[in-house]
Parts: structure tokens; C-alpha cells; sequence
């Protein structure tokens, strides 16, 4: 888990809520870390995909602001795998269409997570060049 730990998780969904998100078994009492981890997984790919090519990839130290869409789209994962999850509350939906709307401002340029240094990552392709002072300008060659 890169962009959020299972106690970021923890502290968006209630205990019990995650152990029967995660569990197949309405018995359990025990959350399945198989299931929540690849709902972060697949939320932090989510994520990479809409960063990669504006920012250096694995982020390093994680903004806040990526932890906490991590977690919403790794939340709204969990509800949307129930067999019931058509009826998905409606804070995890907001907060799920939130997030995406930030990471496609994140990617379009209208929003900046920045880096440490507080510059973004030079855009793909751009060249910086340096050259000396001509020793053959066009004055000199039109004397001759």
C-alpha cells in the first residue's frame, strides 16, 4: 500500500462495516486484508493513471490530498463488490465522483499536488538547451 494505509481505511469505514465489505462470510469476524488490499491497489492504479506522465511516479512523500482519494476510491471499490451494491450510500458515491474530478483537475493542469520542492515535474518532451556567443555573427561575415 503506497498511497494509503489500512488505518486510513480503518478511519473511513466503521470496523464492522469493513469486516462485512471485505468478507464474503456473513459469519466473519474478521475482515479479509486479501480483498481490502486489492481495493487499494486497484484505487492507487486508478490514481497512477491519471498522474503518470505530469508527475514522477511512486509519489514520494504522499500529499494528503492523493491519501485521501485514495481512500475514497478504495472505500467506494469495497461497496461497489457487494452483490447488493447497487444501492451504494450516498456519501461514498459523492465522495467517489469527487475524487475523480480532482485527479482529472490534477491531470488537466488546473490543480497541483506540487512536489516536495515545490516545483511540478517538467512535462514530457521538453528540451533545455544552453549555447555560447556566436564568434561569426552576421556583421562579421557580411565585411567579407
Amino acid at each position: 500500500m503506497r498511497y494509503c494505509s489500512l488505518a486510513d481505511l480503518q478511519l473511513a469505514i466503521p470496523s464492522h462495516t469493513l469486516i462485512s465489505l471485505s468478507n464474503d462470510d456473513p459469519e466473519a469476524d474478521a475482515m479479509n486484508p486479501a480483498v481490502v488490499a486489492e481495493g487499494v491497489r486497484q484505487a492507487e492504479e486508478l490514481v497512477d493513471a491519471y498522474l503518470r506522465g505530469r508527475y514522477n511516479l511512486p509519489l514520494d512523500p504522499v500529499p494528503s490530498v492523493i491519501k485521501d482519494m485514495t481512500v475514497n476510491l478504495a472505500r467506494h471499490w469495497l461497496y461497489a463488490r457487494r452483490p447488493e451494491g447497487a444501492d451504494l450510500p450516498d456519501a461514498v458515491t459523492r465522495t467517489y465522483k469527487s475524487a475523480l474530478q480532482m485527479l482529472e483537475a490534477i491531470r488537466d493542469a488546473k490543480l497541483t499536488i506540487g512536489l516536495p520542492s515545490g516545483e511540478t515535474a517538467p512535462e514530457p518532451g521538453e528540451v533545455k538547451t544552453r549555447a555560447s556567443r556566436r564568434q561569426f555573427d552576421r556583421d562579421l561575415l557580411d565585411r567579407y
